[in-house]
């Protein structure tokens, strides 16, 4: 698969909306080997954890558990527009498998009406605003979510430029503006830190399966992990290493060698390659 190269059209929206739509990111037979990965990890899991209260199941650093999500770890069709929005400088902040089953009876707009959100953890409220963008999560959508009230993923365009959180009328679920993503199977949608977004009720009768890889810079700690398996980092090629979080000295996160970012690179002589055409 050719690799991704940002336009500019695909910037200035990236830019204006905080997010970006990439559809066909993944062919029908890498959709169908992911599905069928996450179908026996959700069936153990449910076995083991049961639902939540909101009948999702999810699992982080899910890219330990098989080596089908190595591959998205550096996939062709998306992770170069994140080094192209970002830098060469990055890491995997979190790799994040989420199932949801159908709401339980009598769910509706209300129901995940509090789940307006920036991502980051406590940064959002540690950071002085305006936020800078320190990270980039990129959403694998492995199942039909053509229609909207199937768990669909929702954002506020332009919330990512937003000081403060977005307005809201009195007793309305949603703030001003919010925006519900369809998309089919195999689509991917690329969302920073700032931009607000929620999860919606999954009224439908599908299973939602989808996954999250989040990259930010090597300066940040993971969300989801300290230290990846020795292992996984031995059959990863180098950009992957990198991309896993590896380095050479205590400060090769902070202060990297060419060594710690074999990335840097591959996206230079690219950026050369794209302005001599």
């Amino acid at each position: 698969m050719q690799e991704a190269i940002l336009t500019e059209k695909q910037r200035a929206a990236f830019e204006r909306d905080g997010f970006l739509i990439v559809p066909d990111a993944l062919p029908p037979d890498m959709v169908g080997r992911l599905t069928e990965v996450i179908d026996r990890l959700y069936a153990e899991g449910v076995q083991r954890d049961g639902l939540s209260k909101t009948n999702h199941w999810q699992t982080r650093n899910c890219i330990t558990t098989d080596d089908t999500f190595l591959e998205l770890l550096d996939w062709p069709a998306t992770v170069p527009l994140v080094v192209d929005l970002l830098n060469w400088n990055i890491q995997l902040i979190t790799s994040h498998l989420v199932v949801r089953a159908p709401s339980p009876p009598g769910a509706d707009a209300h129901w995940k009406a509090e789940g307006w959100h920036r991502d980051g953890g406590t940064s959002p409220q540690d950071m002085q605003e305006p936020h800078p963008r320190l990270f980039i999560k990129i959403a694998y959508w492995l199942t039909d979510l053509t229609k909207p009230g199937r768990g669909n993923i929702r954002f506020i365009p332009g919330s990512n430029r937003l000081i403060g959180r977005p307005a809201q009328g009195d007793g309305m679920p949603d703030p001003y503006g919010a925006l519900e993503i369809c998309a089919k199977p195999g689509d991917a949608v690329l969302f920073e830190n700032r931009t607000w977004h929620a999860v919606g009720a999954n009224t439908s009768q599908i299973t939602r399966k989808s996954l999250f890889f989040g990259y930010g810079y090597r300066w940040l700690r993971p969300m989801d992990y300290v230290a990846m398996p020795q292992k996984l980092l031995d059959r990863s090629t180098p950009i992957q290493r990198q991309l896993l979080g590896d380095a050479t000295t205590p400060l090769g996160h902070v202060l990297p060698q060419d060594i710690d970012v074999p990335l840097k690179a591959k996206w230079l002589a690219r950026q050369a390659d794209i302005a001599a055409k």
